[in-house]
């Protein structure tokens, strides 16, 4: 099929052809080359969830932080490998063997050099025709972030807070079935005065990337859609740049930006028995999939915090025991009291359910035990949320 037949296939099928201010054949080059990228992300994000999934008991442990970096590298290379193909096999049908570098654009003219502190709106590109603008809006809605409002804050511990954020019909945002519901948390340096949702792409184009806005993957407390409010605990860091250094510095009516919901696990609720663990950073994820066991729910959470003045109040069956577990001074991460109290435990029966969040070292010690307790795999679930840093020692 040649290539007018084609452009005039593609117009008949989207009817974009007389709705934009650029020539039809090179919107039809952009458009199919906008898919070309669009579709190769998917396949590259396809691939790593494959690959995680079929590695979630015998491959490595990674952080939470280590898989989005995954994620997000296959997702690039699919896209360029797609991209790279379109434009061969384009070139080929227009005759010129391949399209030139330029036409790896998949939309925006390059934007203009712009001073950090007048950013114009998320996802304003200079220049931009009337066509471009009015589409804005649906583009931004596709970038799959939900902006919320901050409404109360809670402290929960010295190390922990609670924010509660709402929104007309949570913008957009809908909740999973999964005890692990997690979301990217986008958040930018106030002092640049950006406004989200955040057009990460077109950022990059004007912001260095110490700049832009950072991500984080946090747990979902709990989500109450009759009052239009979630929320997410927080563990409080002063380290500059840090999420939990926002948390500590935000405050009522600022805006808190999340993605759409994943997860991955959910305890079954005709487990005989259920074994937690966490640490700070698991224990939201802990606290929800408690709430979510039926009453008559028999088991133990092993809860690592920072002392006895870190507890707080976490609802519960009557039959789960909440174990606290002190560092006693010590420093996160530093300790092996998870697995040592996992290792206390009594053989349980076959048919319990583990569900454990920590930092890395401890979640692997605490996937041996359970893999010695010859347990059904799928009723199994501990994960890394983080890895401590340790200064390597140079002699």
């Amino acid at each position: 099929m040649s290539h007018r037949k084609k452009y005039k296939k593609y117009q008949k099928k989207y009817g974009h052809g007389a709705q934009v201010a650029v020539p039809a054949q090179d919107h039809f080059l952009l458009e199919v080359l906008r898919r070309a990228e669009k579709h190769g992300a998917k396949a590259g994000h396809k691939t790593v969830r494959k690959a995680l999934k079929h590695a979630e008991h015998n491959g490595p442990n990674l952080s939470e932080a280590e898989v989005e970096e995954l994620y997000a590298a296959a997702e690039r290379a699919g896209a360029a490998a797609a991209l790279l193909a379109a434009r061969k096999m384009l070139g080929k049908n227009l005759g010129h063997g391949e399209l030139p570098p330029e036409s790896m654009s998949t939309g925006h003219a390059p934007m203009a050099t712009v001073d950090p502190r007048q950013v114009p709106p998320a996802g304003y590109v200079p220049g931009a025709t009337q066509a471009s603008e009015r589409s804005r809006g649906h583009h931004l809605q596709g970038m799959g972030q939900h902006v919320l409002t901050i409404k109360r804050i809670e402290e929960l511990s010295p190390e922990m807070v609670r924010i509660v954020a709402g929104a007309p019909k949570l913008a957009g945002y809908r909740p999973n079935s999964k005890a692990d519901q997690y979301v990217k948390m986008y958040y930018a340096d106030p002092a640049l005065g950006l406004v989200p949702p955040y057009d990460l792409k077109a950022l990059r184009q004007t912001l260095p990337r110490q700049q832009m806005p950072r991500s984080r993957s946090y747990t979902i407390r709990w989500v109450d859609e009759a009052a239009e409010e979630l929320a997410i605990d927080f563990v409080l860091h002063q380290d500059p740049g840090s999420a939990g250094a926002w948390a500590a510095a935000a405050k009522v009516g600022d805006p808190m930006v999340i993605s759409g919901a994943r997860g991955k696990f959910t305890p079954r609720s005709k487990s005989d028995y259920f074994i937690f663990a966490a640490d700070e950073a698991g224990i939201p994820a802990i606290s929800s999939a408690v709430a979510m066991l039926p009453e008559n729910a028999q088991g133990v959470a092993l809860l690592e915090i920072a002392g006895p003045g870190s507890e707080f109040t976490i609802p519960h069956p009557d039959g789960v025991e909440l174990r606290w577990l002190h560092r006693n001074g010590e420093a996160a991460g530093t300790t092996d009291l998870l697995p040592q109290a996992m290792r206390a435990l009594p053989q349980p029966s076959r048919n319990t359910a583990v569900m454990a969040h920590a930092e890395r070292s401890a979640a692997k010690a605490m996937s041996g035990i359970a893999s010695s307790w010859g347990l059904d795999k799928k009723s199994v679930h501990i994960y890394s949320y983080w890895t401590l840093r340790r200064a390597k020692i140079r002699h």
